[in-house]
């Protein structure tokens, strides 16, 4: 029987579309999928068990999803008709469509809008051996067990139940921000750091809880940040900056060729290598890293860094850079990163003042997610909504709306 699950419930999923990173094959295996379930004997579906599973459909709007999406009619006529065999291919597609959302989000991978986390798809193997496992213990635990389990999960789907019907714009934010926690991996990690782009703020978690955070600036619309994940490394002060071909285009390489003498008082040397330009600004406080970046590798060159715009983070709106992070009180970062070692205060202020680039390594790698959230939870669990930079959301609740499946 659960062999034939298992062939059944490849009907009902879709797999990561074809994202052009490397990234995403690389890094997916970080994030495994564990459901940890007791092998039981396989069961069928009964009329109770199918009925137990269109109530749960009935209320999956809990979670900002839409209950026509997992064939709640068909499954309510194959629990009338009776018939054995209707009812036991209606119900492990139904239940197949509901854990795949539940696990992986309903937007297609394809459609997600810069983002570019690794997860692990769930697969009609382990479709089938959930269902089994739901049979023989419970429908709603089973199903519940697969969604995120994080505070901020809980607190927007408390929200969302609060909020009356007429309230659509906050409710459309929740929405569009629980699919982003189900595209997610479920293990984020105890100690990690956060950027929730549209908010313009660092989160700084320990023990799952949070213990600072930070103002920070993204990118423009133009040149929005992505959504990814990375492993904080170490940190650099007093860094270089190689600066990217695409703002040498923009504006640093007419300073050079225009007006060298001004390009060297900032700091900038080059060369001509390969044909083209190659432009470093060297450390010091002028450079457009500031004098601290936290080392964070990852496809897109984005990194966390002080910045010597710091006026900047005055304003409400702060989409501003080419992509890269600038954050507020950075050695305030600096030192909660390297808490617990001998890098003092008076020691990274020393290094700071000799100009030169010194790198520290983490002894333990953090996770940093960069995320986009116009919907987020306070500590406290209150939440707060933030306009949409990127005009992102609009794309997901449509496709959440819709059912746009291709």
């Amino acid at each position: 029987m659960a062999d034939d699950r298992a062939q059944r419930a490849k009907s009902c999923l879709y797999g990561l579309a074809a994202i052009p990173m490397v990234w995403i094959a690389a890094t997916a295996a970080a994030f495994p999928l564990t459901t940890d379930l007791a092998v039981a004997a396989p069961q069928g579906w009964d009329r109770m068990s199918a009925a137990e599973l269109l109530i749960y459909i009935e209320r999956i709007d809990s979670h900002g999803l839409q209950p026509a999406d997992y064939e709640p009619e068909e499954l309510s006529r194959a629990i009338r008709l009776g018939d054995d065999g209707e009812l036991e291919r209606q119900a492990d597609e139904s239940f197949g469509l509901v854990a795949h959302d539940l696990t992986n989000g309903h937007v297609r991978p394809g459609q997600r809008r810069r983002f570019y986390i690794a997860t692990e798809p769930l697969e009609s193997a382990e479709i089938a051996r959930l269902i089994d496992h739901a049979l023989a213990s419970s429908i709603v635990g089973t199903l519940d067990g697969l969604a995120p389990r994080n505070d901020q999960y809980t607190a927007l789907r408390a929200a969302l139940g609060e909020l009356p019907a007429s309230s659509s714009a906050e409710r459309r934010k929740i929405e569009a921000s629980l699919e982003r926690w189900r595209w997610m991996p479920h293990e984020i990690g105890e100690q990690h750091l956060l950027v929730n782009i549209p908010e313009y703020r660092l989160h700084v978690l320990a023990d799952g809880k949070e213990v600072a955070s930070h103002r920070v600036i993204v990118g423009k619309p133009q040149t929005p940040t992505p959504q990814f994940s990375a492993e904080v490394t170490g940190v650099v002060f007093n860094p270089s900056w190689h600066v990217p071909q695409s703002i040498v285009a923009e504006s640093v390489g007419a300073l050079v060729r225009n007006n060298p003498q001004v390009a060297r008082a900032r700091g900038y040397t080059w060369s001509y290598s390969g044909g083209g330009l190659q432009v470093t600004q060297q450390p010091g406080p002028g450079n457009a890293l500031g004098e601290m970046k936290i080392d964070m590798p990852n496809p897109f060159t984005v990194y966390l860094h002080d910045t010597s715009n710091r006026e900047l983070f005055d304003r409400d709106q702060r989409a501003l850079s080419h992509g890269c992070i600038r954050t507020d009180k950075p050695f305030d970062l600096a030192r909660l990163l390297l808490g617990g070692t001998d890098w003092t205060p008076a020691r990274i202020d020393e290094v700071v003042a000799s100009r030169k680039t010194t790198r520290v390594a983490l002894e333990r790698p953090m996770p940093v997610y960069t995320v986009y959230m116009t919907a987020y939870a306070a500590p406290d669990g209150t939440v707060s909504y933030f306009d949409d930079p990127y005009s992102f959301d609009q794309a997901i609740n449509r496709l959440l709306d819709d059912r746009a499946r291709s």
